[in-house]
């Protein structure tokens, strides 16, 4: 049998040229039984690689990443647990960056007890921490991006240079072949790439298929060997591994 994440993989690039896949016919094609290719199906589906549909799945839109608003209306308990374990490096008076990304807003929905200080770009981010009354927020301004939820300037990245953050969590869209983290857009990655080079720790929260997918996301914010923590939904394929310093700290669903 080929291993899970190589056949999720293979799904997709079949997906991508049909539209449309039964469970039944993945489990056919891949010649396992219903029951293995349902939960190939849930997985697909709750990461947010793809659309679940009445006996199957549908392709998302076509060979970009979802639109950070069509991805924030999928219901992911894979984010929910990943942004649970985010939340355990967040300690009071401290300071921290969180960058926009929609399992970052569920670690926002986190903090709501803890009297630290969050900096963000993250429009989303912004909202979800102003519901209670810690942490302190700190919206930085410029140019809304309304469809991926962030704001930037120019100005914004000249205000970086005054802060040293205690932690830095980003997301990724891919992670590339030679271990780069890369985003959609090209005035979030500067923003990120800022923040990262005035952060003492860097975590980085994404799911394990943001290594193999290979959706366009042309903008890097850093590599994996700048990596202090990675949150992620389960065990990395070794060669995955290897793109990471040996200090790193993995973390993973089920695997705390």
């Amino acid at each position: 049998m080929i291993p899970k994440e190589k056949r999720e993989v293979q799904i997709l690039e079949v997906l991508k040229e049909k539209g449309w896949l039964s469970t039944k016919q993945i489990a056919d094609h891949f010649e396992i039984d219903f029951d293995t290719a349902r939960r190939d199906v849930l997985h697909l589906t709750s990461t947010g690689q793809a659309i679940r549909v009445h006996g199957g799945i549908m392709i998302t839109q076509g060979d970009e990443v979802p639109e950070f608003l069509n991805r924030k209306r999928i219901l992911s308990p894979v984010k929910t647990s990943m942004a649970k374990i985010a939340a355990t490096y967040v300690h009071p008076n401290k300071l921290y960056f969180i960058g926009a990304s929609t399992t970052l807003v569920q670690l926002c929905d986190l903090l709501g007890e803890v009297d630290t200080t969050i900096v963000t770009h993250g429009i989303d981010n912004a909202e979800h921490l102003m519901e209670n009354k810690f942490p302190r927020v700190e919206l930085l301004g410029g140019i809304v991006d309304k469809i991926n939820r962030y704001a930037s300037s120019l100005d914004t990245l000249i205000r970086l240079n005054d802060f040293v953050f205690d932690g830095v969590f980003i997301g990724a869209s891919r992670i590339t072949d030679e271990g780069d983290i890369t985003v959609m857009g090209k005035a979030d990655a500067a923003i990120l790439r800022k923040a990262v080079q005035r952060g003492k720790k860097i975590i980085l929260v994404t799911q394990n298929y943001k290594f193999t997918t290979k959706k366009t996301s042309p903008y890097v914010v850093t590599n994996c060997q700048q990596v202090d923590v990675l949150v992620t939904d389960r065990g990395l394929d070794p060669k995955y591994v290897s793109y990471f310093r040996d200090s790193v700290v993995f973390r993973t669903i089920g695997n705390k």
